[in-house]
């Protein structure tokens, strides 16, 4: 309904977007910045942040922006339960037909990065999310099977991407030889208050609108709420639009956004 009322030429809040069309806010910059440095140097990223705060999105441009003949990005959006079953899904998303036995597996994916490292001259790039999740033992078979001739080669790269937890159960000794491996590390923290506005904007305009349908007050309410976090402005900015067409509105304001906030599990 909403659509139709504001003349949204589609949805404009939806996960969808393309990531050519993403906004690069201050602190995705920083990221590009880094995602390259990892590309050029090698060894190991590690980014965290809450559920929300961008880090599928980093992913997906990463992914889009990558030149296909020299990269290839391998991505597991799932936690395995144990190290065959990690080798297994890696397997599968390398296209090859998983070995039985574990090592097997091992000396399979291990040839097969070097093939396209050496041979074809393409830069693996493996990125596992949800790490908060991965049992420890998975970890550490992650660290070793990236030691290609006696650890003195970087013949992929590898993202290691998970909520907050991620970073704090890092920090024990048991983790430091992974640790010492990693190349840049990259905390995405969401919109300041600024970055917010432009944010509503944006994705207004994206959806054909070309004025800001959100009120000085709503927005800054909307930051406050949400503390910059672009799941949470996006859910909230969809129950507002809906509840301001409801009542006929040509604007959203504070009084809006706060009902709507009524409707969040989160808040």
């Amino acid at each position: 309904m909403y659509r139709e009322y504001y003349g949204f030429t589609h949805y404009p809040f939806g996960k969808d977007i393309p990531s050519d069309q993403l906004l690069l806010y201050r602190n995705f910059r920083e990221y590009k910045k880094r995602m390259e440095f990892l590309q050029k140097h090698g060894g190991i990223g590690i980014l965290w942040g809450e559920s929300g705060a961008g880090k599928s999105a980093g992913l997906r441009w990463l992914r889009d922006s990558l030149n296909k003949n020299r990269y290839r990005l391998f991505y597991l959006p799932e936690p395995p339960n144990s190290v065959p079953d990690f080798y297994r899904q890696l397997a599968l998303a390398m296209d090859l037909k998983p070995a039985f036995r574990r090592i097997d597996m091992y000396c399979q994916i291990q040839d097969h990065i070097i093939e396209l490292a050496k041979e074809k001259r393409v830069l693996p790039i493996i990125a596992l999310d949800e790490c908060q999740m991965y049992p420890y033992q998975v970890l550490e078979s992650v660290r070793l099977f990236l030691n290609f001739d006696m650890d003195s080669k970087d013949y992929a790269v590898l993202i290691l991407c998970g909520q907050t937890e991620l970073k704090k159960r890092l920090k024990r000794t048991v983790y430091e030889p992974l640790t010492l491996r990693v190349t840049i590390q990259h905390h995405f923290s969401g919109l300041d208050c600024e970055e917010t506005e432009k944010y509503l904007l944006h994705r207004l305009e994206l959806a054909g609108v070309k004025h800001q349908l959100f009120e000085p007050d709503a927005v800054q309410f909307i930051h406050q709420v949400t503390k910059g976090n672009m799941r949470k402005i996006d859910h909230l900015a969809v129950q507002s639009l809906f509840l301001g067409a409801g009542l006929k509105n040509n604007s959203i304001d504070q009084s809006v956004v706060d009902t709507a906030m009524q409707e969040n599990l989160w808040a």
